[in-house]
C-alpha cells in the first residue's frame, strides 16, 4: 500500500481555467474577481492524495488481489497487461463541505469551486501516474480505465477501495449508490508491461 500526499503547487490553476473555457485576455474584472477568490478558497481547503497498489496480471487476474475482474472491457483493456496498478485519488472531504457552504452563500462560486475541483480530481490521478510511473521506467502503460467504464461494475467500488484500504488511508468511502465519498474522488486501473 502506498499512499501520497499531493501539494497544490503541484496543481496548473491556469491549465484548470483553460478547461473551463477561460483565457485571460477575454476575462472581465469580475470574473477574474470570481476566479481568484475561488481558487484561493480550493487551494486552502484541498487536501489532495492517492492510494496505489500494484498487483502481478495473469490470466485475466490481478494475483494475490483478491479483487476478482468483472466484464469483458477491462478485461480486454488489461490483456496484454504484466501489471496492473489500482488507484484511488481525492481532493478530500473538505472540498465537499466548501461547496455546501458555497451554495447557501453564493452560487456563482459554489458552481465555479465545484467546476475547478472536478477537473483537479483527474489531475490528482495525473500526478499519481506520474509519481508511480517513476518505478516503472522502460515500461509502457494504457490509459486509466475506471469502475463504471464500458461493462466494468461500478458496483465493484467497495471491494476495490477495501483492497487499497482507501477509507483508512485517504478517506473515501462508498454509498450505498456505489457512488464515492467525498465526491471529489475517482478510482481506475492502469495495465503496464515491458
Amino acid at each position: 500500500m502506498n499512499k501520497h500526499n499531493i501539494k497544490t503547487e503541484d496543481i496548473d490553476f491556469k491549465e484548470v481555467l483553460k478547461t473551463l473555457g477561460y483565457e485571460d485576455e477575454s476575462l472581465d474584472d469580475s470574473v477574474k474577481e470570481l476566479l481568484l477568490i475561488c481558487e484561493k478558497e480550493l487551494t486552502e481547503t484541498i487536501n489532495a492524495c492517492f492510494v496505489y497498489r500494484v498487483f502481478d496480471y495473469d490470466n485475466e487476474e490481478m494475483v494475490d488481489s483478491g479483487f476478482e475482474l468483472e466484464g469483458d472491457t477491462v478485461k480486454e483493456h488489461l490483456k496484454d497487461s504484466e501489471k496492473c496498478i489500482c488507484i484511488c485519488g481525492t481532493l478530500g472531504s473538505e472540498v465537499d463541505n466548501l461547496i455546501r457552504k458555497k451554495q447557501v452563500t453564493s452560487m456563482a462560486e459554489a458552481m465555479m469551486i465545484d467546476k475547478m475541483a472536478s477537473f483537479l480530481t483527474e489531475s490528482v490521478l495525473d500526478k499519481a501516474e506520474e509519481i508511480i510511473m517513476r518505478d516503472y521506467e522502460g515500461y509502457d502503460k494504457t490509459f486509466r480505465y475506471g469502475l463504471g467504464y464500458g461493462d466494468f461494475p461500478i458496483t465493484k467500488q467497495k471491494e476495490f477501495l477495501e483492497m487499497l484500504d482507501a477509507s483508512r488511508q485517504v478517506g473515501v468511502h462508498v454509498n450505498d449508490a456505489s457512488m464515492l465519498m467525498p465526491t471529489k474522488s475517482v478510482t481506475c486501473l492502469i495495465g503496464i508491461k515491458k
